[in-house]
């Protein structure tokens, strides 16, 4: 069983169990990853979406610090059957290998005390199979990798601080040919002889961190993460749902790196799929609108772009924790594009902003294919001419600015006729580019109050103001059923 902290999978194993499961690993074939989790972890798993993919990819997350324990208890009301610190396992661990035979390969450390270690280990485990070993500083890792792989260990231990053990690991791991891998943190350290380990009736309470910080002062910053690991398992739900439906819309719950994961999915699947950046005016429209709600429905993907979404799904008892701003997500596009060499084609606005659109875009994105660009303003006898134009370009993402509403229901209606794997309706983002709309201060942006700062300077938008009202009308008093 795994217990979600702050939507981190973290198994709920005592350390017998814990064992139990790595000697299956090693009984098999496959190579495995174990991760320590602790706060600090959890914390910077939060500031490095690298870390945040391999803790909920790895095959064993053992809880190791006691603050996740306390979290759990506190704000989930479930309970770990124990705690279990990274060193005792992997001194466990030790014994097992050296008591079945297993060998073991040590990765990390300054090279005295790695060689300290390892003196202590073959005083403490004669008949321990040490297959190799290396200090953690290094500048070839493909020459190190070789080594491991080489030396055909059973059990790969890391010494070289988190992350950077963790993401050694996850990046090599099909390559190591070991069937059991683990980051150890300072354990080296505490084999030479170098660290002392709190007396077990200290460890036994729990308290080893403030025994470690009376030794070492200089651990207060790490001490004082835990306000902010209290502060973020209150902001994030326990498990994140990938989808949150609203009204029977499927929006979209994952970060920027997740969703551009999906539409490179889209870009190998050939067919077009309809990216929408829904905001609450858009929401509103949808509920007078019956095509535009049908649209909705099928989108393949929906980013939240307004803070109006999360509030309302907040209101229906569901939490957005990703908002994109779809400016944002279309200008990561432009990034993809650009890597990926995709040829793309922009519609929408009036013709001077789109020119100036098309500069900044040049300048920022100076190796980036543009298939062709036509205006919004066309007519309808037009339109055939502009989707063959796009079409035999063989335009990968089409971008199309026409306001909210009206671009999606574009998109959708020539979906049979356009050759595109993807297309994105980005609203009034062709007027951003262009220079004529300034976007908010990044502080206003941060707190969700962009629509107000641009009602501010563009008066004119008051007049939108009750799609607003009108949507939270709905999310406050519309049932689910229907919209």
């Amino acid at each position: 069983m795994r217990i979600f902290v702050a939507d981190i999978p973290v198994d709920d194993l005592s350390m017998e169990e814990a064992l139990g499961r790595i000697e299956e690993f090693l009984s098999g074939d496959k190579p495995h990853l174990a991760i320590a989790i602790n706060p600090e972890k959890i914390l910077k798993a939060y500031r490095d979406n690298e870390l945040l993919s391999i803790l909920k990819k790895s095959d064993l997350n053992f809880v190791d610090g006691i603050g996740v324990i306390w979290a759990s208890k506190i704000f989930y009301k479930e309970r770990f059957k124990a705690r279990i610190p990274g060193i005792d396992l992997f001194l466990n661990l030790l014994n097992i290998a050296e008591k079945k035979g297993y060998s073991v390969f040590l990765l990390g450390s300054k090279e005295g005390t790695l060689q300290k270690a390892i003196a202590n280990l073959k005083k403490n485990h004669p008949k321990l199979k040490i297959a190799g070993y290396h200090n953690g500083y290094f500048e070839n890792e493909k020459e190190i990798v070789e080594q491991i792989k080489n030396s055909k260990a059973d059990l790969l231990f890391v010494g070289m601080g988190s992350p950077k053990q963790e993401k050694f690991i996850y990046r090599n791991l099909p390559d190591l040919n070991v069937k059991f891998a683990m980051g150890v943190g300072g354990s080296f350290n505490v084999l030479a002889g170098e660290y002392s380990r709190a007396p077990s009736v200290i460890q036994k309470l729990g308290l080893e961190w403030f025994y470690r910080f009376i030794l070492d002062p200089r651990r207060l910053p790490r001490i004082m993460s835990l306000p902010k690991f209290i502060f973020l398992v209150m902001r994030i739900p326990q498990k994140i749902e990938e989808e949150v439906d609203l009204f029977g819309v499927r929006i979209s719950n994952r970060s920027l790196e997740e969703n551009l994961k999906i539409v490179n999915e889209f870009l190998e699947d050939g067919k077009l799929h309809l990216i929408v950046t829904l905001n609450g005016e858009m929401a509103s429209k949808a509920f007078q609108d019956e095509e535009f709600f049908t649209v909705l429905k099928n989108a393949d993907l929906i980013i939240p772009d307004g803070i109006g979404i999360v509030w309302g799904a907040k209101m229906r008892g569901k939490r957005i924790v990703h908002r994109i701003p779809g400016i944002e997500f279309a200008w990561n596009l432009l990034k993809l594009a650009e890597r990926k060499s995709l040829p793309v084609y922009f519609l929408g606005a009036k013709e001077s902003i789109l020119t100036r659109a098309l500069e900044t875009i040049k300048k920022n994105f100076p190796q980036l294919q543009i298939s062709g660009f036509h205006s919004g303003y066309f007519e309808k006898s037009e339109e055939s001419a502009i989707m063959n134009k796009i079409n035999e370009t063989h335009t990968k993402i089409l971008f199309v600015g026409m306001g909210g509403g009206k671009q999606e229901k574009w998109i959708a209606r020539h979906k049979s006729e356009l050759n595109v794997p993807v297309a994105i309706g980005v609203g009034g983002s062709f007027d951003v580019w262009s220079g004529y709309v300034k976007r908010a201060p990044k502080f206003v942006q941060n707190i969700g109050l962009e629509w107000l700062y641009r009602m501010i300077i563009q008066p004119t938008r008051f007049a939108r103001l009750h799609h607003i009202v009108s949507f939270a009308l709905k999310v406050l008093f519309k049932s689910e059923e229907g919209k």
